[in-house]
């Protein structure tokens, strides 16, 4: 269909929220690529690259990429470049889910925003909570953050696509971005930590595909687990 503005989708290798993004933003835009990248890639796939010889795009979309989108790529978004982060604006960075029930949060976000040449900092367009219920860990909470980024990206991507520009909410993010060092450096159990610190630090780092918290000896990590 003619009219429709360009696009560039990044997407993760979450088969089942990809092929949902994607689907529905065939329907608003052109979309020019829309690689996926697996949690441990660094580094953009060459089809971005392809795309852009033939010019730049209305909008830069990352949804759930890990990939940092460098300011190359970021400016060539004639409209906007808007990043969908699976924690609301208090929790920007890395470890979300986890600081958000370790500091025992009544509840819990995603946030779309404009990107910036620093992580989780750019102004925002859009934050959508939900409760954080008594029996979460971090597994639960994370699984219900990603699909509600998808509910997040249907309502954005519509906007973007309808307005043909990105309206600012007002809200502003509450501290700097968490980086992955500090991240693991608080997922460290120290000699002397209080019982229920340690207990407060499994439950929020409970996830199977993860690394929990650790006490590390001799230079040999532990993992600190909950009794079943």
């Amino acid at each position: 269909m003619e009219g429709k503005p360009s696009c560039i989708l990044l997407l993760s290798n979450d088969a089942a929220l990809a092929d949902a993004a994607e689907s529905y933003a065939h329907r608003l835009f052109d979309v020019l690529c829309a690689p996926r990248s697996e949690r441990s890639q660094k580094v953009l796939d060459s089809s971005v690259s392809q795309a852009l010889e033939h010019g730049p795009a209305d909008f830069v979309l990352n949804f759930l990429s890990p990939v940092i989108v460098p300011q190359a790529v970021l400016g060539v978004a004639r409209i906007a470049a808007v990043n969908f982060h699976p924690a609301p604006p208090k929790w920007p960075g890395v470890g979300s889910a986890s600081f958000a029930l370790y500091e025992e949060d009544q509840s819990f976000g995603v946030t779309a925003h404009l990107m910036a040449a620093k992580v989780d900092s750019g102004p925002i367009l859009k934050t959508l909570r939900f409760p954080i219920l008594p029996d979460d860990d971090c597994e639960l909470l994370w699984s219900r953050a990603l699909h509600h980024a998808l509910t997040l990206f249907y309502d954005v991507a519509f906007e973007l696509a309808a307005n043909g520009q990105a309206r600012l909410s007002g809200e502003t993010w509450e501290r700097p971005a968490i980086t992955r060092k500090q991240f693991e450096q608080w997922m460290r159990i120290l000699p002397g930590t209080p019982v229920e610190e340690i207990r407060r630090k499994v439950r929020a780092l409970r996830h199977p595909q993860f690394q929990g918290p650790f006490m590390e000896v001799a230079g040999v990590r532990f993992a600190a687990q909950a009794a079943a």
